[in-house]
């Protein structure tokens, strides 16, 4: 993955109170702004706000992450 890339990451939802679960997640697409190896966190532009992920939440984007119509 290299800057300028469509990925995909998750983001938590909402986190679910006095449970073992850790929460509801959703797969968001976005474009990689910065990712160093020695940091493994990705700085992403999606929706006009900025996310710093870490590197085991993102992957590159693909076909099944876009719908045709």
């Amino acid at each position: 993955v290299k800057t300028g890339d469509l990925v995909r990451f998750r983001r938590e939802v909402f986190q679910i109170k006095n449970s073992s679960d850790c929460g509801m997640w959703e797969w968001r697409v976005g474009l990689l702004i910065e990712y160093h190896t020695w940091e493994k966190i990705a700085t992403i532009l999606s929706g006009g706000k900025t996310f710093r992920i870490h590197a085991s939440e993102v992957q590159k984007a693909g076909k099944k992450d876009f719908k045709r119509f």
